[in-house]
């Protein structure tokens, strides 16, 4: 494994700088662990050293068949692995945005007051409700009931935009 440190504060600084400011390369993250006796004492190394500077580590790491990056981040005591995309998985969005409009001052200051009286704290609020929905079904499989069926949609779906190729 490949491995380049940066902060990722300063403009001048290597690439780590674009991946961390661009959160559309970061993809799913993924605790990794020493891998037996002889890897333990590397690991903590890495953790500390990242965690004392302050900076994420870059490493390249082979993948489903496939060369990859990976930002190293700290989070407790673990290093989390987060997979990054490469330049050509990542959509350029000029082709998305819609064409300009005349915004009137009086229009973006009702849509701050709006996203302020949205605020959250946190995501206690949220909840898991396809993991619900299909844990009922199994749940009445199990049992040898019918399965619940889904709730018509209460209004059409939206458009949604893959970032990836």
């Amino acid at each position: 494994m490949a491995l380049a440190v940066g902060s990722g504060m300063s403009a001048s600084s290597s690439s780590v700088t674009g991946m961390m400011r661009s959160s559309v390369r970061i993809s799913s993250g993924y605790y990794l662990a020493a891998d037996g006796k002889v890897a333990e004492k590397p690991y903590a190394l890495l953790r500390q050293a990242l965690e004392r500077s302050g900076k994420a580590g870059v490493a390249k790491f082979a993948w489903h068949g496939r060369e990859r990056l990976g930002l190293l981040r700290i989070r407790g005591d673990a290093i989390v692995l987060h997979a990054l995309r490469w330049d050509d998985e990542v959509r350029d969005p000029s082709e998305l945005v819609p064409e300009e409009v005349e915004l009137s001052e009086e229009e973006i200051d009702e849509a701050l007051l709006l996203i302020d009286r949205m605020e959250l704290e946190g995501l206690e609020g949220f909840v898991d409700e396809y993991t619900e929905a299909l844990e009922a079904v199994i749940e009445a499989k199990r049992e040898g009931h019918e399965p619940p069926t889904a709730p018509a949609p209460e209004t059409a779906p939206g458009r949604v935009v893959d970032l990836s190729y």
